[in-house]
């Protein structure tokens, strides 16, 4: 293995928050443009006191701009906790098929009761206008712009709702909390600004920004170590807060096995729908593919036996994880350089290592093109910049021992759940295809330690690129 030193090179503000350097000493400016650049993020934090929450940890997560006569790029330096207002809650249910039929009526009314400013008075220059979102394969997701022809730049101009999707509830455990989780996420600096709560859904703030491509961050550099850099802040800064207000019924030890607990409940529930023998009847090619994936007693032995004792062996640190951390979930703002990490309805406690591999696999897309999986080279200086400057070798390499073996798990993760997908969702989208290749890679993972890497010709697997246009995000372009 090289040196660390000659592996990467931190910038000043990444070493001081890899040290931890105390917030007040940071150099930080809090501006951050979301909804549509019209509205500005409360700037005004508030220093958290940690002898009264019980933490002791500090609460500093954000990833604002620093002043641009510090010379220094965006996104670096967290801020300390911010006072932020809990969301709106409004006792309605979105049906997605109606509201294309009432021109979005639901949608606006929603918007109205939950965004400050909107409807309060008549205003006959106000229109609402409301876009749909493609591309996402969980949600259904509507951009919500107000134009009033006024200039009020306190009031937020445009929002994004969404509606969860169907059925998903089956397997998306705590989405009861999921508004709750959202504000002490958003306390902390990171995702969408949570400004409502309805049924089956959420009101957030639209952050002006572009999705981060997996090849963006293939070539190294500040943007993966930004990446490995929030990734790290939210497994150490945010459980502290989120056990004691979330899960105070729970003790946190009863949520260290949670990725298991759901990896349990969706076999289950994907095993009933590959062993349905009316499921998929009046489709033969879904049928077939059904077939062939093999989510049986033996898969089950796979991955509750052999997976589960090589994982239990690398013993990885158990945090708060995001769960579904890809490239397309981080929305980096060009004008401003804020970076900023959303979508959190999978997030749970578990294995830091799930993340990581997680990352690395979504590399390939949707479209599982796995020769662009991260070199050795490019985990390494992943694994720099996510550990503390004091890390040794030893560190990184233990790092990657439980990356290796924590692989095969995000595999049969989204296998599973693209199979009760399949089952449920209304969502235009090849789910089935999606499990069936998801599952070769698990098994051949499972069946060669050692090649945990994929490759599309180890597989036997030909890329076959996606048509111009199509997103590669779980969510949808905004």
């Amino acid at each position: 293995m090289p040196d660390r030193a000659t592996t990467t090179t931190r910038t000043e503000e990444e070493e001081e928050e890899a040290r931890g350097a105390p917030l007040s000493t940071r150099r930080t400016k809090s501006t951050s443009s979301s909804s549509g650049g019209s509205a500005k993020r409360d700037a005004k934090h508030v220093k958290y006191d940690a002898e009264t929450s019980g933490s002791g940890a500090s609460m500093a997560t954000t990833d604002f701009e620093r002043r641009e006569d510090e010379g220094g790029h965006g996104g670096e330096a967290p801020t300390s906790r911010c006072a932020t207002p809990m969301p709106s809650r409004i006792e309605i249910e979105l049906d997605v098929e109606k509201e294309t039929e009432s021109e979005f009526a639901g949608v606006k009314e929603i918007c109205r009761r939950a965004v400050r400013g909107w409807g309060e008075r008549e205003n006959p220059n106000e229109t609402i206008e409301v876009s749909p979102v493609r591309g996402g394969i969980t949600n259904a997701l509507f951009k919500v712009a107000r134009r009033d022809g006024g200039a009020d730049a306190s009031i937020v101009q445009t929002v994004v709702v969404r509606v969860f999707g169907k059925g998903t509830d089956r397997f998306i455990t705590h989405r009861k909390v999921q508004g709750e989780t959202s504000h002490v996420l958003n306390e902390h600096g990171f995702g969408a600004k949570v400004l409502g709560v309805f049924k089956n859904g959420l009101v957030e703030e639209f952050i002006e920004a572009d999705s981060v491509a997996p090849e963006d961050l293939a070539s190294g550099g500040a943007l993966l170590r930004r990446v490995a850099s929030q990734m790290r802040r939210l497994h150490k800064e945010v459980a502290p807060d989120l056990t004691p207000r979330i899960f105070r019924r729970e003790m946190k030890v009863s949520r260290q096995h949670a990725i298991w607990d759901t990896l349990h409940l969706w076999f289950d529930l994907a095993y009933g729908v590959a062993n349905d023998p009316n499921m998929f009847n009046s489709d033969p090619h879904k049928r077939a593919v059904l077939n062939e994936l093999k989510i049986d007693d033996e898969a089950r032995r796979l991955l509750f036996d052999v997976v589960r004792g090589r994982c239990d062996v690398v013993d990885s640190q158990t945090v708060y994880c995001h769960n579904d951390i890809h490239a397309g979930n981080f929305l980096l703002n060009k004008q401003t350089d804020n970076l900023t990490l959303i979508d959190y309805e999978y997030a749970d406690y578990g294995p830091r290592a799930f993340d990581m591999a997680n990352l690395f696999c979504e590399f390939a897309g949707f479209e599982c093109n796995y020769d662009q999986f991260p070199t050795a080279k490019l985990r390494r200086e992943f694994y720099v910049a996510y550990l503390p400057t004091s890390a040794s070798d030893a560190d990184i390499d233990g790092l990657e021992a439980e990356v290796a073996a924590w692989t095969p798990v995000t595999h049969v993760f989204w296998a599973l759940w693209a199979v009760i997908q399949a089952k449920y969702s209304v969502i235009d989208f090849d789910f089935l295809g999606f499990a069936a290749m998801r599952m070769k890679v698990f098994r051949a993972s499972v069946e060669d330690e050692a090649a945990w890497v994929p490759t599309n010709a180890a597989l036997g697997h030909t890329f076959v690129p996606q048509p111009e246009g199509w997103n590669a995000t779980a969510e949808g372009t905004l």
